[in-house]
């Protein structure tokens, strides 16, 4: 019984060094995803206009996602001549950021392109 103790606590030991091991590697190949994707990450959340607002405005309509680039949001807004009578078109203005969410995407969708950027303590999250 004391022999059988003894190698299962030596197994225990030597798993308990593969697991560090595994566990600097990870670390390490973190730190070099994050070093080719830029340290800094610049993610873009709109969120739903609130009910108490709908009267005040009239929707996200000046906001535009390009369902073919989920990293660019355009803003547009109608240019006015300088008397204010005439309308000379939308102005257009574009922004570009490493993500952009729009106002229906999801808790799940936005902590699944952040879940690999956050840790705490050293441990990424569930």
């Amino acid at each position: 019984l004391q022999a059988r103790a003894a190698a299962q606590e030596l197994r225990l030991g030597q798993q308990e060094e593969r697991l560090h091991g595994l566990e600097m590697e990870r670390r390490r190949l973190h730190n070099l995803v994050q070093e080719l994707k830029g340290n800094i990450r610049v993610f873009c959340r709109v969120r739903p206009v609130l009910p108490e607002e709908e009267e005040r405005q009239k929707g996200l309509e000046h906001l535009h996602f390009p369902p073919q680039d989920n990293k660019v949001l355009v803003l547009s807004r109608p240019e006015e001549s300088h008397v204010g009578r005439e309308r000379r078109g939308d102005v257009r203005y574009d922004f570009s950021f490493d993500r952009v969410f729009p106002p229906t995407a999801s808790q799940q969708e936005i902590f699944e392109e952040i879940a690999l950027l956050v840790q705490v303590r050293g441990e990424t999250p569930c």
